[in-house]
């Protein structure tokens, strides 16, 4: 079975089919920053995610000069009028299609009403499955699962799925624990586990841990912010002790932020990290 990774797609989505082609793949797995917005985006995304989407587009640079300057109004008028963000509508309205299955997880810019409705099955694209906390899927030999959104440990984690606005979405902890959960319950004791991330365990080492606690195969994550394909095992470059004392770290940092940020009576925040992260960390590392 052949598979394309790619990510950060932003809407730009013919690229998926065109690639699928070129490499022969049977399946693409997506990273995250899909583009998944509609026609009614532009009116719930940030001054400052409009202004990103412009920036960060393919106009020519006159023309990013020059919408920039303009009111938000007229702003959102150029974005529409360029689609800028994205050809995700036409997915939704059926005029377009992927010509090979795509699971992706969403990233940390996207429309957050878009991912809801497809989380809840009120949205659906042909060929299109999105991982999430509670939805991994049996891929040829595989069991591929994921979660996607920014990290930010804290009260923003303490909040209960699906997080964000404003065109940004992070991840939490509640979603973090129904994920070890899904994948408990669904992946087969042998065969390949793929777990898709778009926070990179290498700058998160909260989200090595995730990966280590549901004992995955391969990683696939983005959100580096290196232009460099890496490839590595925490645990060939360096120590037992080093990777061991990462991991702890990476739990100690959202444990302690979101412990510090958690109302009393939030009984699931103590549960997650007990029940489910707060284990020895070295006794599932080497069974």
């Amino acid at each position: 079975m052949r598979f394309l990774l790619i990510s950060d797609t932003h809407g730009k989505l013919e690229i998926i089919n065109e690639l699928a082609g070129h490499v022969r793949a049977d399946v693409v797995i997506h990273a995250g920053d899909f583009g998944f917005c509609d026609d009614g985006s532009l009116e719930r995304l940030s001054y400052r995610e409009i202004r990103m989407h412009v920036v960060h587009s393919d106009l020519q640079q006159t023309d990013k000069e020059r919408i920039l300057a303009l009111s938000r109004a007229d702003m959102m008028k150029a974005a529409m009028k360029y689609r800028l963000l994205g050809e995700f509508q036409s997915f939704l309205n059926g005029k377009e299609s992927f010509q090979v299955p795509v699971y992706a997880v969403w990233g940390n810019h996207e429309d957050r009403d878009v991912v809801e409705r497809l989380f809840r099955g009120e949205a659906a694209v042909e060929n299109l499955h999105i991982l999430h906390h509670r939805q991994g899927y049996r891929v040829g030999p595989a069991f591929v699962y994921g979660l996607g959104g920014n990290l930010l440990p804290g009260s923003k984690m303490m909040q209960r799925p699906i997080a964000g606005g404003g065109g940004k979405i992070w991840s939490t902890l509640s979603q973090y624990a129904d994920l070890v959960k899904t994948v408990e319950k669904n992946a087969e004791p042998t065969g390949p586990r793929i777990f898709v991330s778009h926070v990179s365990p290498g700058k998160e080492p909260f989200v090595e841990l995730v990966g280590t606690r549901t004992r995955t195969d391969f990683t696939i994550s983005v959100h580096m912010g290196a232009q460099t394909c890496m490839v590595w095992n925490p645990f060939a470059v360096s120590t037992f002790e080093e990777a061991e004392k990462r991991l702890q770290a990476g739990f100690d940092v959202v444990n302690n932020a979101c412990v510090d940020k958690a109302e009393p009576d939030i009984s699931w925040a103590a549960e997650a990290f007990t029940g489910i992260f707060q284990i020895n960390i070295g006794t599932f590392l080497t069974t």
